[in-house]
């Protein structure tokens, strides 16, 4: 862009499609280095297919500035501000890149001036962009009663594809194809800085170790004498197969770092978020995450039934037993419908803060819909299954305390089993409950957190050239001033998910567990050897009669 002679002349426009601009002389040499407008007629004409594609507003302002600049008094033409590149590109190199062509490296966008005097986007056409219905403010149109915010507004570094799933919900609406950068932000302490992330990470492999150690245990402990645990004890044993599975996902992304969570998606090498089914092994550990707790829910609330049957309506282990097929049919088959839901409406998206993907992350609605409301629905019909079981147990214990002789015996059996059954109830409701909440508070909180990121983002220069900008900084979005999220919330979040798996094990804990490990033990170490074989004893009795 140097070497501009200071003897240039204005000359009017003869370029088809640099015509009927809101200029219309122009100067050369160009920006490019061609010295007539018949040079730079054919090497623009290249770039007809995008304008009659209408791929982008800005695609035919920029490229006549660059190949047509304006003619002023100033010794060297005026460049293109980069927000204007920017705005062009963002439109049509997904277009170009589908007939295998990439942008070319003379009109790449770090070369032009972010601040400097260069030409912008028309003003005119912005400011009555803003006086319609589809494009106000931060560009909202109003769709199904949604405000879906222009994918324009999403900065360079963060778009995805054209048509992708990725979305990012904000106070001001829904910002389509546009996903949040992985990296740890130190600046702005919405999405928590890299030391943080490092804590999160050991935090959650610590604990999903230890889920994954006690509910192998329980699952053995049952295997080993399994008549030992008939119902209404038995869904404690899948309870305990749940959170195996839910503890596997934590330690495989955990080992994974931010393989499945995040990958590139945009036209920039920016690792981002992973959204919908872009990654399978992503959707994979997504859909074991939340078929298992929806299942771990079904399973506690199957066994709340199973007490409330075997308390109230004193029904034998028998009895319920022959329910089994109707329990598994629901534990299992329920979750799966959710599971297929899930896939099919692209709620699934990875976890920057523990590495594995899960339902809702970035997704307020799915959180809400997918996990809050089944859990407090479990939660609650379990409780009420729950309560009633325990009062009717206390007026058995009236009842023996009545009319039995032996009454300091079978009170003292009674008040155990109850104290068992409400202490795990309660192990198991607390956590459940806390997690609960914390989706409800990340699921509100979301939008401000995203806007506020975005916010300080959009309006440091230094990061409007990094994430690239494209609208000005009056049109940023408005700070909603909200208190970044406590680390202490998402530790206590990943704490609640798995601590369930070790309260499984509790329960088994007793002497009767040493006792069937003892029997167990002396079942496989006193097996009798296998008989010898016919020519063995035929040959011994030889040796007999000799």
């Amino acid at each position: 862009m140097n070497g501009f002679s200071s003897t240039r002349k204005c000359e009017a426009i003869t370029i088809p499609m640099c015509k009927n601009l809101d200029y219309n002389t122009t100067v050369f040499p160009n920006l490019l280095g061609h010295t007539t407008q018949s040079e730079a007629n054919p090497a623009i004409s290249q770039f007809n297919p995008l304008i009659k594609v209408k791929c982008s507003e800005d695609i035919r302002l920029f490229l006549c500035t660059v190949y047509a600049p304006v003619c002023t008094v100033l010794e060297k033409p005026i460049q293109p501000c980069r927000e204007l590149c920017l705005s062009a590109k963002n439109g049509c190199e997904s277009l170009m890149k589908k007939f295998g062509f990439q942008w070319p490296d003379q009109l790449d966008c770090n070369k032009f001036p972010v601040t400097d005097l260069c030409v912008g986007k028309n003003s005119s056409e912005s400011s009555s962009s803003k006086k319609t219905t589809s494009d106000v403010t931060f560009g909202v149109s109003t769709i199904a009663n949604e405000v879906v915010l222009s994918p324009k507004k999403c900065p360079h570094v963060m778009h995805t594809t054209s048509g992708s799933h990725f979305s990012l919900p904000l106070l001001s609406g829904r910002l389509p194809e546009c996903s949040l950068t992985c990296d740890a932000d130190n600046q702005v302490p919405m999405m928590f800085d890299g030391r943080i992330r490092r804590i999160l990470r050991i935090w959650t492999a610590a604990w999903s170790v230890a889920c994954f150690v006690c509910s192998l245990f329980t699952l053995v402990t049952f295997l080993v004498d399994l008549s030992r645990f008939a119902y209404p004890v038995r869904p404690i044993l899948y309870l305990a197969f749940c959170y195996l599975a839910i503890s596997l996902v934590y330690m495989i992304g955990v080992v994974g770092e931010d393989g499945f969570a995040c990958g590139t998606y945009g036209s920039t090498p920016t690792i981002l978020v992973t959204q919908g089914g872009e990654n399978v092994g992503c959707s994979a550990l997504a859909v074991v995450h939340y078929f298992f707790f929806m299942s771990s829910c079904a399973w506690w609330l199957v066994l709340c039934l199973a007490w409330f049957l075997a308390a109230n309506l004193k029904w034998g282990a028998e009895s319920i037993a022959a329910l089994s097929p109707y329990f598994h049919a629901m534990c299992w088959g329920l979750p799966a419908v959710l599971s297929v839901t899930v896939l099919v409406t692209n709620s699934v998206d990875g976890d920057v803060f523990t590495g594995i993907c899960s339902v809702g992350n970035l997704n307020p609605s799915a959180l809400v819909y997918f996990f809050f409301t089944p859990i407090v629905v479990s939660l609650a019909l379990g409780a009420v299954l729950l309560i009633c079981g325990i009062w009717s147990m206390i007026r058995i214990r009236s009842y023996i305390k009545l009319q039995h002789a032996d009454v300091e015996r079978n009170i003292s059996k009674l008040e155990k089993l109850m104290l068992r059954i409400g202490a795990f109830a309660i192990m198991y409701s607390l956590p459940t409950a806390m997690n609960a909440a914390i989706m409800w508070y990340q699921a509100i909180n979301m939008p401000a957190w995203l806007e506020g990121w975005l916010h300080h983002r959009c309006v440091r220069l230094q990061d409007r050239e990094v994430f690239g900008f494209t609208y000005p900084i009056d049109e940023c979005p408005a700070d909603p001033k909200v208190a970044a999220p406590e680390i202490i919330v998402f530790l206590l979040k990943y704490v609640s998910q798995l601590v369930v798996g070790i309260t499984c094990a509790i329960w088994v804990v007793s002497s009767k567990t040493l006792s069937s490990y003892h029997k167990a033990y002396l079942a496989l170490s006193t097996r009798s050897p296998p008989p010898p074989l016919p020519n063995a004893l035929h040959h011994v009795d030889q040796v007999n009669m000799r």
